[in-house]
């Protein structure tokens, strides 16, 4: 008689059939992982600008409705940058123009909020126009409000602390000033308004970014392409440079 033997183990051609069945389901799998990966980082970007919101509203109770005077965009909160590019340090003028080393004691939002956590975006992957891989490192802050000029058809909102004082430039906004708080532009992704590749929350040649508007409320808002865009760079031409022309959008 012949003893019956117990098979352990697969066969080559089991083994194969395996391997393909788990490499089709990692296919199916993954694109639906990173969108939700990608959907968790927005959410929790939207979050971080609510947080923020919050600081500025405390901020301006605190200030008779005045928003912050910075030393450069960076500097309304966070933490102090490494100052750091691609290529080694930045150089100084870029740095200081930012406000990458402005300490975190010295940011008027840290006091309003929580955690200067908020001021760092999950999806920040830094951008090539400041040839950085992280704005949160570089410069402390993934978030950037209007300072100073009007640009993008956009008034400032913060004043800076290296112009005149009594300037346009060196006093910041009222809250009062605002004609239509449900557009007024206060701050968005660091990268905003262009539609460039390092767009961090939208694909490629899509110049969607994550905005704070002047009622206090976050939203997604797709901009016209770079090129329209660059012709909004100057300020609009008007009068008075305290009085915003209605026609602009998001003023």
């Amino acid at each position: 008689m012949h003893k019956r033997k117990n098979r352990s183990g697969f066969t080559l051609i089991e083994l194969l059939v395996v391997i393909a069945i788990i490499g089709i389901l990692m296919a199916l799998l993954l694109p639906v992982l990173a969108k939700g990966k990608h959907k968790a980082r927005k959410v929790k970007s939207k979050s971080n600008q609510g947080q923020i919101a919050i600081g500025y509203t405390s901020y301006l109770s605190d200030n008779d409705g005045f928003f912050p005077v910075v030393n450069g965009p960076a500097g309304v909160g966070g933490k102090q940058g490494t100052a750091m590019g691609e290529k080694g340090p930045l150089p100084k003028i870029v740095a200081d123009l930012y406000g990458a080393n402005v300490p975190e004691s010295e940011r008027p939002l840290n006091d309003h909020v929580g955690s200067t956590e908020v001021f760092h975006d999950p999806s920040d992957i830094g951008g090539g126009s400041y040839n950085v891989d992280s704005c949160w490192e570089s410069f402390g802050n993934s978030y950037q409000p209007q300072v100073a000029d009007d640009m993008f058809r956009v008034k400032r909102v913060l004043g800076e602390k290296t112009e005149n004082e009594e300037s346009y430039e060196g006093y910041s906004m009222h809250e009062s000033e605002m004609s239509r708080t449900d557009n007024k532009i206060i701050q968005g992704d660091w990268n905003w308004p262009y539609d460039r590749e390092d767009t961090w929350h939208a694909l490629h040649q899509e110049g969607r970014h994550i905005m704070l508007y002047g009622d206090m409320h976050v939203e997604e808002f797709v901009f016209p392409p770079t090129e329209q865009m660059l012709q909004w760079i100057a300020p609009p031409p008007h009068a008075n440079m305290v009085a915003p022309d209605p026609d602009f959008t998001w003023w």
